[in-house]
């Protein structure tokens, strides 16, 4: 946070301090993750700089991570895509099937550290990131963390 200082005059002080809370209470906490209709997603979605931020992650991913975050990514268009490890198996013909894609997620987990991204405290005392979910038989993806990747994955950069 950067500190600013401002000047009010005395009469408006009450007020000042009284819109200031209205202001301040709409901004995200980035070490909580934001409920969207009863799904997480990652505080740092909705900050000003989220576009940066996931370009900074997309530099980390490796091109099959790349691949399984587009296939969710585009699944996830307009609503909430949930899919099966199998499908998503199938959809990329991975070998390895359902535990060769958790494999290149496990590495996504590593590019996640790496581009020093929030985790978040889970509901069940664990910890974990929000890019994208899984409930032990089907993964699930936000839009707006959707959108994002789609974005910074046609973001001209001179690393890739």
């Amino acid at each position: 946070m950067i500190q600013i200082t401002v000047h009010v005059p005395d009469h408006r002080v009450k007020e000042f301090y009284a819109r200031f809370g209205e202001f301040i209470s709409e901004t995200p906490d980035p070490h909580t993750p934001i409920e969207v209709d009863s799904r997480l997603l990652p505080a740092w979605v909705e900050a000003d700089d989220a576009l940066i931020t996931a370009e900074r992650f997309w530099k980390e991913v490796s091109l099959p991570g790349r691949s399984v975050l587009l296939c969710m990514a585009r699944a996830a268009m307009k609503s909430t895509a949930f899919i099966s490890a199998e499908d998503l198996a199938q959809a990329l013909q991975h070998p390895k099937g359902k535990s060769g894609v958790a494999g290149i997620l496990g590495g996504v987990g590593k590019a996640i550290r790496r581009a020093d991204l929030p985790v978040y405290s889970t509901r069940s005392g664990g910890s974990w990131h929000y890019i994208w979910d899984w409930d032990g038989e089907v993964y699930a993806m936000e839009p707006k963390v959707a959108e994002l990747l789609r974005m910074a994955s046609n973001l001209p950069s001179r690393d890739r």
